[in-house]
């Protein structure tokens, strides 16, 4: 896998962009409504596939909601593709194409896999929060964005 792209999501890849969310957490899902929200991001070009050599393997929401930052609100890669560096080169991506002067993003703390793939996009840790899910802290990154036009 050496070619990561990234492509806006249509409406047509709604049910791909679901089973990615749906087999990576089912619960978590149907709790959290997530279709209702995948729906939506598609709707507001939110919404991004991530291929690799021209296959869909997973897929990102990324807006700019949080502090008019950039912000990755959601990454999901599918499970045989982890591991080979297509998170953080989608991740990368992202940050180019952010048109704020930063990027954000969090994760749980047992979710180390993530913590390492922000590290070596050049991610810094900013922060944590207690309360989310219990017994399991949410931890904040961020990354000046690498994109040439800004906003303020």
């Amino acid at each position: 896998m050496k070619n990561i792209s990234l492509r806006k999501a249509t409406i047509n890849d709604k049910a791909l962009v679901v089973d990615f969310d749906y087999n990576l957490d089912a619960v978590e899902h149907i709790e959290l409504k997530r279709e209702e929200k995948i729906t939506k991001a598609i709707a507001n070009e939110e919404c991004f596939i991530i291929l690799a050599d021209n296959s869909a393997v997973g897929f990102a929401v990324f807006d700019y909601r949080f502090f008019d930052q950039g912000w990755i609100e959601l990454i999901v890669i599918e499970e045989k593709y982890r591991g080979k560096g297509i998170g953080v080169q989608a991740i990368e991506l992202i940050c180019k194409q952010c048109k704020a002067n930063k990027v954000f993003t969090s994760t749980n703390s047992s979710n180390t896999p993530m913590q390492k793939a922000l590290t070596k996009a050049g991610f810094s840790f900013a922060g944590k929060i207690d309360g989310l899910d219990d017994g399991d802290p949410e931890l904040f990154y961020y990354k000046k964005a690498d994109s040439k036009k800004t906003k303020n």
